[in-house]
Formats: structure tokens, sequence, C-alpha cells
């Protein structure tokens, strides 16, 4: 019965996220947390809350949590290195997983390589420019980084 609760608490948490009800919508987080704390997506979904509140600090911290308990999603990735962008932990993201492919992958290393930038590893920045570049990817952003390295 509490398996069933803890997924009725995560659907409401989600109709709440999506209408922008960030507040409520954690507490729904946390109460199926509460119920079925091995879940990592339970975690992930309250991470993208804080994220989306701009809680960027309790963001990282349950996205880190989702990622320990297993979850495999490019997206976890993605909203962790840029959680931890804003609260300006470079380092971090540069041991994060990337994402497999598509545009995920594109934006998490655009984001790696600025916190490479940031962090005074311009080697690293300039590898991911790299191969960016040689993949076909091109944008302002991208070549504003590579004029900073």
């Amino acid at each position: 019965m509490s398996k069933e609760l803890a997924y009725y608490y995560n659907q409401k948490a989600n109709t709440m996220l999506e209408k922008g009800n960030y507040l409520n919508a954690a507490s729904y987080y946390k109460k199926a947390i509460s119920l079925l704390p091995e879940d990592p997506m339970f975690y992930h979904n309250i991470g993208v809350c804080y994220m989306l509140s701009e809680d960027y600090e309790k963001a990282s911290k349950f996205l880190e949590i989702a990622l320990e308990k297993g979850i495999d999603l490019d997206e976890t990735n993605l909203y962790l290195a840029h959680s931890l962008y804003e609260i300006e932990k470079y380092e971090d993201i540069l041991h994060l997983k990337e994402p497999q492919d598509g545009q995920n992958k594109i934006n998490f290393l655009i984001i790696k390589s600025k916190a490479a930038l940031k962090s005074g590893n311009n080697e690293v920045a300039k590898k991911i420019v790299s191969h960016l570049k040689i993949s076909g990817y091109n944008s302002q952003e991208l070549e504003l980084i590579e004029k900073m390295i």
C-alpha cells in the first residue's frame, strides 16, 4: 500500500510542478521519498523541482542522491551540471558522467567547457570545444568560449 501511495504522491507532485507550484510539489515529493526512499526517480524529480525554483544547492543534493541510487537518465547529469554551475562548484562538473548523445550531450558539454574555463582548466575547455566543432556543432556561445580560451 505504501508503494502505491508513494507513486500517488509523486504523480500529484508532478502535476503541481507542471503548474509551477514548486513549494507544494516539493512537499509531495518528500512524502513519496519517505514512503519509498530507494526509488531514485523521486530524488530526480525533487531535484528538478528545486532547480526550477532556482534553489540550486538543494537541487544538486537531490540530483546527486538520484545518481547514487542508480538512476540512468542523461537529464539527471545535465541538470546536476547546471545546478553545480549556478553554485560555482566548477570542479565537480568536470567529474560528471557525460550524457550519451543528442541535445543533452551538447548542453552538458557547453556547461562543462564553461566550468573548465572558470576553474582554470583551459586544456579541458579546448578539447571540449574542439570535439563539439568536429561533431558539427556551432553556436555563438561556443565561439565565445573558444575566444576566451
